[in-house]
């Protein structure tokens, strides 16, 4: 592994306090350990450019908080940061790191502080940019107004609102106070940064207040007179947080606390504090441990980048490979891909450039054939010479072309939601299916992708809504679902669309009808698909058609008859 590329990982924490977990962290460089910590509401993602920075000196390693990123929570509403600076060690524990060096940015800050305090003997030293010393009044405040309820609203209201919101917090601190003295003096971010952060914020959802909370309610200013190793506390003057290092009154003797002109200048202060500390060497990779009874995420090394994989293999037979529409990811088909969790080994994978996977494709144009040689990479990486496909809408024309491809490797097909259309409709699908969305200054874009993704579940074809085109069934558009769709074309920005364009440009019908592999066509009577798989049953006898139940997760139960044949 090259120690200037940055790569992800998953460890996995068994028995641990909050029981069997999972922590994702990114990893880059060689020298002593640095744990690098980050600010909610985002992940180790915002630690990127930090890790660039020092990756020549150090092996850093940045996990995403318990909630955030991909980490699991700890299941707790209300965790205090003892309880985050516990679940930290644990995963030192768990990637084999006795001692090393901290680096916190804001909740980072917090944490390293409290790791620190709590378990000097795995600190080296630790630098807290960002320190939070609010007075009694100011935390009641905070804990009052700063973490308002996040819920989906049916009308898509709330992303709007989170729009405002991230914007206001480059603007004022705190952000919901609007006065002068409030004011911070700024560039407002451009669009594409404030929607990086949106997307992490919705990675989190509601759980984005847990650690937020515990920064504001901790004893900061005990903790910085319980710290017995070299600590640095700093901020630059245009970071609102400075405001409080004035209040380090009485610190331990091993605390340092310095103000710097510029964000610059205080990561060179935090970096010349961390090069003096003592080195421990660097933990061997390991690879990713299963946690029994659920699906566990795993990143697959693969040609080109790193694809992030969900499985189980606790039962025995050939592996059933769940692959999601081109507005998805392994997320999406979860709970079909846990239904078979017992009956056999299961694996989601996020296709390229969707999900949580790097984008491995080639360039060039993109076609269902592109997607289906890289899931045959994917599975010769992993080892797997046979299996079983279920592929969801797009996701089993992958699995068709697959079949088509390498007969032998494909076992049997199923396509959830079969995409068989007559030339007319699937040239007005490639047209107007898959809208093109800006990203705009004023957050209109996210009004767009709501109502996209909602009237999908009203209409077909969604774009057309006409009388003649209302779904006349119970429409899947509960808040919580449309918003799960929402992220994933965020998570793949353009590269949805282009899917979705290959998908309706494929040759189904040849395809369906030339296939050498055992097939079967299904969906359930609310998905719009429900048609079009009765009529290619019709058209293909040779290729049976089953109703599934509303729920995916009462689909493997139906769908492994077929499979176990």
């Amino acid at each position: 592994m090259s120690s200037t590329r940055i790569t992800r990982h998953f460890a996995t924490i068994h028995e641990g306090r909050w029981g069997s977990r999972q922590v994702h962290y990114r990893r880059t460089g060689k020298g002593p350990v640095l744990v690098l910590l980050h600010q909610s509401p985002l992940s180790s993602r915002d630690m990127i450019a930090t890790m660039r920075r020092w990756q020549r000196h150090f092996t850093c390693i940045a996990p995403d908080t318990p909630g955030y990123g991909l980490s699991d929570p700890l299941g707790v509403a209300h965790a205090e940061m003892e309880d985050f600076a516990q679940a930290a060690v644990e995963f030192l524990d768990a990637i084999g790191v006795a001692k090393a060096a901290f680096y916190g940015f804001h909740t980072g800050a917090m944490l390293a502080a409290a790791i620190a305090a709590r378990y000097p003997r795995r600190v080296h030293a630790v630098v807290s940019n960002g320190y939070v010393i609010p007075t009694t009044e100011e935390r009641a405040e905070l804990v009052a107004q700063y973490l308002p309820p996040f819920e989906a609203s049916w009308d898509g209201a709330h992303l709007a609102w989170l729009w405002s919101r991230m914007r206001e917090q480059v603007i004022f601190f705190p952000w919901y106070r609007k006065g002068a003295a409030d004011r911070m003096f700024l560039n407002l971010p451009p669009p594409e940064g404030l929607q990086a952060g949106l997307v992490e914020f919705l990675r989190a959802g509601d759980h984005y207040r847990v650690a937020y909370r515990a920064a504001f309610t901790m004893s900061s200013l005990e903790a910085l007179r319980k710290i017995t190793v070299p600590a640095l506390v700093t901020a630059s003057r245009t970071d609102p947080t400075s405001r409080y290092l004035a209040r380090a009154h009485d610190p331990s003797p091993e605390v340092a606390i310095r103000e710097c002109a510029t964000p610059a200048e205080t990561l060179d202060l935090a970096f010349a504090h961390l090069r003096r500390a003592p080195a421990s060497a660097a933990p061997k990779l390991t690879a990713t441990r299963p946690i029994p009874g659920r699906l566990w995420q795993q990143m697959l090394d693969v040609p080109g980048g790193q694809l992030r994989i969900q499985r189980n293999d606790e039962a025995a037979g050939r592996h059933i490979v769940v692959v999601h529409d081109a507005a998805g990811s392994s997320d999406t088909v979860a709970t079909l891909a846990s239904s078979f969790i017992g009956h056999r080994p299961v694996l989601a994978i996020d296709l390229p450039g969707h999900g949580e996977s790097d984008n491995t494709l080639p360039r060039g144009p993109l076609t269902v054939a592109v997607y289906a040689k890289a899931l045959r990479s994917a599975l010769d990486a992993l080892g797997i010479r046979a299996c079983d496909i279920v592929g969801v809408r797009g996701g089993g024309l992958v699995g068709l072309e697959l079949a088509h491809l390498t007969p032998r490797r494909v076992h049997r097909l199923v396509l959830v939601g079969p995409m068989y259309f007559d030339k007319a409709l699937q040239t007005g699908l490639r047209q107007h299916y898959a809208p093109e969305i800006r990203i705009d200054g004023h957050g209109g874009h996210l009004l767009q992708a709501w109502q996209f993704i909602r009237d999908q579940g009203l209409f077909w074809p969604w774009y057309a809504r006409t009388r003649e085109g209302i779904l006349r069934v119970a429409p899947p558009v509960d808040p919580a679902r449309v918003q799960r769709h929402v992220l994933e074309i965020f998570r793949a920005p353009d590269l949805w669309r282009r899917a979705y364009r290959a998908h309706f440009s494929y040759p189904v019908k040849t395809r369906l009808r030339t296939v050498k592999v055992a097939t079967l066509l299904a969906a359930a009577e609310w998905d719009p698909m429900h048609a079009c798989g009765l009529a290619a049953s019709k058209a293909l006898p040779h290729r049976p058609f089953r109703t599934l139940a509303r729920d995916p997760g009462e689909w493997g139960r139906e769908l492994l008859p077929f499979l176990d044949a």
